[in-house]
């Protein structure tokens, strides 16, 4: 299984549930985060406030494992309760990232879920010498709802960077990409492949290992309101088109609502 295999079972699809009913759905991803001075392991489920706080009640569903590999088409749903007393979010109102500590479930069902985990240090802190505008990401999730049912796997879709990254977009932790961003993304992991950057600049690359770090969390989509004139009644409607914009918050405040959730689950 290569590396974007496995990102693939990194990301969860996140059902939104009302008195047991689907109303919605986002995209999470799990991050592990060594505790303990390296001795034991948290793992974090990270997504938008918007999709862990819409309700009190969420379902996420795992393929099941075999002998340490998947069971494909082989599934298990998770439903979990009393979600908002235990999600924690960013600070910031105005920054749409939340994490929810759920070490335990995986405690409770050991070597029957298969995953994976992002690690910590994949992050970005966005200091990196190769992070530039118009390079190119993917990110992992489900748009619009669509995904691999059978498989229970997830999409990956890519664009390129459209804002300068280095900076923070109009004065938020946030960069744009230039991809088409549908309602079911939202909590998509956005990745970079500076490996793959590298080559494409003219840089040499020496090592056989790829070098893939998460650049943020999908948020929202750009759109634009078109006015149609009904006739003959002169009635203004308004239509949405979707700009093939998205708008990204960057993997330092996804790092700082982590630790602030394990910070307040610290035992």
């Amino acid at each position: 299984m290569n590396i974007q295999e496995q990102i693939m079972h990194t990301t969860l699809r996140i059902e939104l549930l009302e008195k047991g009913n689907v109303k919605g759905m986002g995209t999470g991803f799990l991050v592990s985060v060594p505790v303990d001075n390296g001795k034991g392991v948290k793992i974090v489920l990270i997504s938008n406030k918007h999709v862990l706080t819409e309700g009190d009640e969420i379902a996420i569903t795992f393929t099941t494992m075999k002998n340490g590999l998947p069971e494909f088409g082989k599934k298990l749903r998770l439903p979990i309760s009393n979600v908002k007393a235990n999600v924690v979010g960013h600070p910031n109102s105005e920054v749409d990232v939340a994490a929810l500590v759920c070490t335990g479930i995986f405690n409770l069902l050991p070597d029957q879920l298969f995953f994976k985990t992002i690690q910590y240090e994949m992050l970005s802190d966005f200091t990196e010498n190769e992070l530039s505008v118009a390079e190119n990401v993917f990110f992992v999730g489900y748009p619009d709802g669509r995904f691999d049912e059978k498989n229970n796997l997830p999409l990956i879709r890519t664009g390129l960077i459209a804002s300068n990254p280095k900076f923070d977009y109009n004065g938020k932790p946030e960069f744009v990409i230039d991809a088409q961003v549908f309602p079911g993304s939202s909590g998509s992991p956005v990745y970079i492949n500076y490996t793959f950057e590298d080559i494409k600049n003219g840089r040499i690359v020496l090592s056989n290992q790829q070098n893939i770090i998460v650049l943020g969390i999908v948020t929202q989509t750009m759109v634009r309101n078109n006015i149609l004139q009904t006739v003959p009644t002169g009635t203004t409607n308004y239509t949405q088109e979707v700009l093939g914009l998205g708008i990204v918050f960057k993997s330092t405040v996804v790092k700082e609502t982590i630790d602030l959730a394990l910070k307040r689950f610290a035992d």
